[in-house]
């Protein structure tokens, strides 16, 4: 933990194989895992391979168990935890030890005030890091709470580039604290699955794809992922098809109590984690404080992050299961019932209890007296019977109270995420930048076409938003191509969720009937913009309502959240479903144009180059070469105008110096000549030669 007002740090990212070990010597082999969960070396020698010593869990990277290439940051996985005191000055330094890909990396949740062009995303803030180069991150720690920090380039978060960024308000919390990732694990690396994926831009066969007909759905009748599922981790740590790999163990004493910041840093898939034998207190969400709030499990999707708190027991000892469980319910729309579990694990232990045992406990029966409360239901309700609750996000109450602003300082705007034409926002299938906006215009972009709105397009989509303002987004799931929740991050600021709409449901099944009517979808159902409410506005909670920067819509309604409009910049505004955002379900959020930072001197630059390029005074912009010397000369294409000036009135003044001083020395050597003559008495002259001029 860093306590000081300037924290430095480096991290350097790099490929490895999960499934090995290094030693002593610096060569690394695979390892096995042995029945009872040991790890043993496996030597590779020309005649096969030969059994080693056994090798330590924490020197090594198991992942589910499985080899496959994987990213380390400062050879960890998942990256080192970084702890600051709020309001600390950051200085951050990426090196780039990739073989072939560029990097890039975003402080998830930070506001980046007064420095946009730190929030790490390529083309949009910055040109991307090239592999064998660095990139030093310079910003203010703020706001506090549990933050993340990982890659926004192609999915590289999803192959291991991602680490927790804890920012503390006031001095070292006494509560120990420890961060718990979870994502979901495929075993090949996925930009292969993006490559693969037949709803690119650039179509692949769809081998890692389920027919929609075989999809995963929860009760609700929505799909979870297009995407099959494979495997997931708790820090890094999973069991594939029932192995003996080691899991993440998480230590605690009887009467204890142990924060855990939950943070889903996966792809696609929302899980449901619950302890066995154990409550848990909901006391932050995205590293906002909440009122405490008692439940016995947490739904969590991808970009979201939750603090909850679990004390040990008196009486209990051992170990349990941590669980975190997808919400697989069926096959297909018509939810086939399959007995299909998708889960990973994780071990909550006592002191002295056994290192070498599997617990044997088991999860919480919900009963009619008992209820089981689950918390961030993206849905009404569960189904009748099944003794579950929903509290959902929009129910929390923060610590801290929110006034309701004078109306004509409200900016209202509808943002609908579905499939219109594929992953897109209001129709629009994201196209990035070829450079960085960050460096004003003219920009080097896909302009959005007024056809757009009606037909659907790929392109740059910005919307402006004012300074000094309040500003309220409608975040809508409805409409010609809805389906499916979406969970929506927004760069640059937190915003408080006031409202949440769902569709009308089957209160039996749970299954959703219809779509929610509170917002006017036009004739053509598109539900893009200009959209508006279909009677009164619904009610806002102005109650201390939460703070977040991740949020999710439900599948076939709505979510709507204020902010206030005070940091100028570009902010990227996505889903943080990885398939949905590759495929372009993105947009920017552009404040305040007018009023954007300089950039620092020597920000990297980056574009397209055609060799027809002029410098700024004209010319034809070519290098010279020097063929007799077989040197090269840069032209002066190269320098900025400001340098060009310095450099021109710098010349004169040392021509005009020289100048002077040969004036000086030859006046000098004039008036020296001029004076030995004077002294000097002409000599006779010995002949009639003698006077005689010679002419030149």
């Amino acid at each position: 933990m860093c306590t000081d007002d300037v924290c430095e740090f480096t991290l350097v990212v790099r490929q490895a194989r999960t499934m090995t070990y290094t030693g002593s010597d610096g060569k690394v082999n695979g390892i096995e895992i042995l029945k009872n969960g040991s790890l043993q070396d496996k030597y590779s020698l020309s005649q096969g391979d030969m059994d080693g010593p056994i090798v330590p869990v924490e020197e090594t990277i198991t992942a589910d168990g499985v080899q496959r290439n994987v990213i380390l940051v400062n050879d960890q996985f998942p990256g080192p935890t970084l702890e600051v005191m709020e309001g600390a000055q950051v200085v951050l330094t990426v090196v780039n030890k990739l073989y072939r890909e560029a990097t890039s990396l975003h402080f998830h949740g930070m506001y980046m005030r007064g420095v946009p062009y730190m929030d790490g995303v390529p083309y949009v803030t910055q040109c991307p890091i090239l592999p064998m180069h660095s990139f030093t991150y310079r910003f203010k720690a703020e706001p506090a709470g549990t933050h993340w920090y990982h890659s926004h380039t192609g999915s590289q978060k999803e192959d291991g580039l991602y680490g927790a960024f804890i920012v503390h308000k006031n001095g070292i919390p006494t509560t120990p604290s420890l961060p718990m990732f979870l994502q979901d694990w495929w075993h090949d690396d996925f930009n292969t699955i993006d490559v693969d994926s037949a709803f690119m831009e650039h179509r692949g066969p769809g081998r890692f794809y389920i027919p929609w007909q075989n999809r995963g759905f929860s009760f609700d009748g929505n799909e979870l992922t297009a995407l099959n599922f494979k495997s997931a981790l708790i820090n890094g740590r999973g069991r594939y098809n029932n192995n003996s790999a080691p899991l993440t163990r998480f230590e605690i004493s009887s009467g204890e109590t142990l924060r855990f910041r939950l943070i889903h840093a996966g792809a696609e898939y929302t899980f449901r984690v619950s302890i066995d034998a154990h409550s848990m207190t909901v006391v932050a969400n995205d590293g906002h404080d909440v009122e405490p709030v008692q439940v016995q499990s947490i739904l969590v999707f991808p970009g979201e992050s939750y603090d909850f708190e679990v004390v040990g027991d008196p009486f209990n000892s051992g170990t349990y299961w941590i669980r975190a469980q997808t919400l697989w319910a069926g096959k297909g729309p018509d939810v086939e019932p399959e007995d299909r579990l998708q889960e990973v694990r994780a071990i909550l232990a006592y002191d002295n209890a056994p290192t070498d045992e599997d617990p044997n406990s088991a999860m919480q029966t919900c009963t009619e007296n008992s209820p089981c409360r689950v918390l961030n239901c993206p849905f009404p309700a569960f189904p009748a019977g099944s003794n579950m609750e929903c509290i959902y996000v929009s129910d929390l109450n923060s610590t801290e109270e929110y006034s309701l602003s004078d109306e004509s300082e409200n900016e209202e705007y509808f943002f609908n995420f579905g499939y219109q034409i594929g992953s897109s926002v209001n129709g629009r299938k994201f196209a990035t930048p070829k450079q960085p906006l960050i460096f004003k215009a003219p920009y080097d972009i896909t302009p959005c076409e007024a056809t757009c709105e009606t037909d659907g397009c790929t392109c740059t989509y910005t919307a402006e938003i004012p300074l000094g303002k309040t500003i309220r987004f409608v975040l809508m799931n409805l409409g010609f191509g809805s389906g499916g929740h979406h969970v929506i991050h927004l760069h640059g600021y937190d915003f408080r969720v006031l409202a949440m709409g769902f569709p009308e449901y089957n209160e039996t099944t749970g299954r959703w009937i219809s779509e929610n009517a509170d917002i006017n979808c036009g004739n053509d159902n598109k539900c893009g913009m200009p959209s508006s409410w279909n009677v009164a506005r619904p009610n806002l909670n102005y109650n201390r309502p939460p703070t977040r920067d991740t949020v999710v819509i439900p599948s076939r309604g709505y979510t709507v959240i204020e902010f206030r409009s005070n940091n100028p910049g570009f902010w990227l505004f996505h889903c943080h479903q990885t398939t949905h955002m590759n495929e372009g379900m993105s947009m920017i959020i552009a404040e305040a144009l007018d009023k954007l930072p300089a950039l620092p001197y020597g920000f990297p630059t980056c574009g397209d180059f055609t060799g027809t390029e002029k410098p700024p005074g004209g010319g034809s912009g070519e290098a010279t070469t020097d063929a007799s010397k077989g040197q090269s000369s840069v032209t002066l294409v190269e320098l900025e105008q400001i340098q060009l000036i310095i450099i021109i009135v710098v010349s004169a003044a040392l021509s005009a110096t020289i100048a002077v001083l040969a004036v000086v020395v030859y006046n000098g050597r004039v008036n020296k000549s001029k004076k030995e003559k004077l002294e000097t008495p002409p000599a006779a002259p010995k002949s009639l030669e003698d006077t005689v001029i010679m002419e030149d």
